[in-house]
């Protein structure tokens, strides 16, 4: 009896689909207090020079320490609470578990790998886009937003500094994005609706959008409708995440190359690729996913 109480569910995965997007905000509050506190810690003098900082490539380490609080308090925490009001045991619901094959491992990172090929082909046809004058600017603007904070964060003199960004730039976000994506909104989602695609499409949407960044909308929609599959098919939020942790790795590796260098840093979003090759790549994509399946079904049954 006491197990049975210990186990009952407060939220049915409905009403956690709800709480997890409201916690995004109580995230987003959260990580900026504690972005402030420590940085009054260091010497600084509030909110408003706080912001200053954050666009001064000389405060590189409070800037990356404040993102990934703001990460784990947007994308990490949420999802593990909502978790836990669904079930006692939020990690393994989420799918924190250890049982996968190494094989099934190979054949996703395999399949990540072909995501990345077709990436560069789906940049170069949200580049052919037809935009307004006005939403033009609009989505340039976005552009350089995000490649100024991929600046400041990027900042790299030396292996210390390449190992400290693939930490914070590739591993931190695989693990956050992936446990709020993949292991808390898709997750709900498909057990309320029993639709795995439906969840898949739709939170892949949602991963794309709320990177604000319209150039690269169609290849990272892509990119979250294979780390959604491969969460699907072994239930194993390891998975999506050594496949996301290896994607971003490649653009932290890159950018460290182009700063030895002394290249710009424009030229890491400048792999694109014909659309043509882009055919080439989804086909081989969906060709080899089944070898992938078999090897996770295998393990699953």
């Amino acid at each position: 009896m006491e197990m049975e109480t210990a186990n009952k569910r407060l939220i049915n995965e409905k009403s956690g689909l709800f709480i997890l997007i409201g916690l995004m905000g109580v995230g987003m509050v959260m990580g900026t207090t504690l972005s402030v506190i420590f940085w009054k810690l260091v010497g600084g003098n509030g909110m408003v020079d706080m912001q200053v900082a954050l666009t001064n490539p000389e405060h590189v380490g409070f800037i990356r320490l404040s993102q990934t609080v703001l990460a784990l308090c947007i994308f990490f925490i949420p999802p593990v609470f909502a978790a836990w009001l669904i079930s006692r045991r939020p990690f393994s619901y989420i799918g924190f578990k250890t049982k996968i094959s190494v094989q099934t491992f190979l054949w996703g990172c395999f399949l990540m790998a072909i995501t990345i090929l077709l990436s560069g082909s789906l940049a170069s046809l949200n580049e052919m886009i037809p935009l307004t004058e006005q939403l033009k600017v609009y989505a340039q603007a976005m552009e350089d937003s995000y490649m100024k904070q991929v600046e400041l964060m990027s900042a790299m003199n030396g292996i210390p500094d390449l190992v400290i960004a693939v930490l914070v730039m590739a591993l931190a976000p695989a693990i956050f994005e992936e446990v709020f994506f993949r292991g808390g909104f898709q997750n709900m989602m498909q057990r309320a609706t029993g639709k795995m695609w439906v969840s898949i499409l739709i939170t892949s949407l949602l991963f794309s959008a709320i990177h604000f960044s319209f150039y690269g909308f169609l290849s990272r929609v892509a990119l979250s409708i294979v780390l959604g599959l491969l969460y699907a098919h072994t239930q194993n939020i390891w998975m999506p995440i050594v496949a996301h942790f290896i994607n971003n790795a490649m653009g932290v590796f890159q950018i460290y190359y182009l700063r030895v260098k002394g290249l710009p840093l424009s030229e890491a979003t400048e792999d694109k690729y014909p659309i043509w090759w882009g055919l080439f790549t989804l086909i081989a994509l969906i060709y080899f996913f089944k070898y992938f399946k078999q090897s996770a079904n295998g393990i699953r049954s």
